[in-house]
């Protein structure tokens, strides 16, 4: 006698042949690549003023910033105290900041040449062929 669980289903397993489609990419949307652009850019811009703040905290806990500033005070005498002022944490998040706003504008300005470009040359190449899978 044979239980539900010990059965060898009788059908039989439909095969679904894959369907491929082959597509051109000729164009990019200027204003779809700005936003992407301008998306990625606000992230890796979070990312590093981050990394930059956190890596002055560590080193400010661990002491390395208080060293640098001896050597550095040492090395300067008495006129190393604008060089010890960029080493403040007012100055380092200021920095980090400036930094993080010129990363934004630098990476979404990039992003839109590299549609124009692209959308330039595939007029010329026909664009890139990609192709699709159906599984």
């Amino acid at each position: 006698m044979t239980t539900p669980e010990t059965e060898v289903p009788t059908r039989k397993a439909s095969v679904a042949t894959a369907k491929q489609v082959r597509l051109n990419l000729v164009y990019i949307d200027l204003w779809s690549a700005v936003k992407v652009s301008a998306m990625v850019a606000v992230a890796i811009s979070v990312a590093v003023f981050l990394t930059v703040i956190l890596s002055w905290l560590l080193l400010s806990a661990v002491g390395v910033i208080g060293a640098l500033e001896g050597v550095i005070g040492d090395i300067l005498g008495d006129g190393g105290g604008g060089v010890l002022a960029l080493l403040e944490f007012g100055q380092v998040l200021l920095l980090a900041f400036v930094g993080a706003l010129i990363n934004i504008v630098s990476l979404t300005v990039l992003g839109s040449v590299g549609a124009v470009l692209y959308n330039a040359i595939g007029r010329f190449t026909g664009g890139l062929t990609v192709g699709f899978t159906n599984t």
